[in-house]
């Protein structure tokens, strides 16, 4: 199931329907599936579960294509570190925010 999505999302991608990246649009295609069909799907429950509890294996390559950059990683470095700074603040800030509007939020006044 998650492989057909990703390649829906690379064929409308291809063809130019929207300009996203492949498996963004399998993701978002796959979302509005699951938002309208309301119910979660087993095998899909289970395959989500088993990639998720792997998530660390999908961060080895680009740290072993990072030991090969040498030099280059030292001048991109300044770069890289304020990406990484301003994405978890906003990262935070926006989870911050998401919780206060949800409906079963916990309040302030406990």
């Amino acid at each position: 199931m998650l492989v057909i999505f990703q390649y829906l999302g690379e064929l409308c991608a291809n063809l130019g329907v929207v300009n996203l990246p492949g498996p963004l649009l399998g993701m978002l295609m796959l979302l509005v599936v699951l938002t309208l069909y309301g119910k979660s799907i087993e095998f899909l429950d289970q395959a989500s579960n088993l990639l998720i509890q792997n998530l660390s294996l999908m961060f080895i390559p680009p740290s072993v294509g990072a030991f090969f950059l040498g030099s280059q990683i030292y001048q991109q470095f300044p770069l890289l570190l304020a990406t990484i700074l301003l994405s978890t603040l906003l990262a935070i800030l926006f989870m911050a925010l998401l919780i206060k509007k949800l409906p079963n939020a916990p309040s302030d006044n406990a």
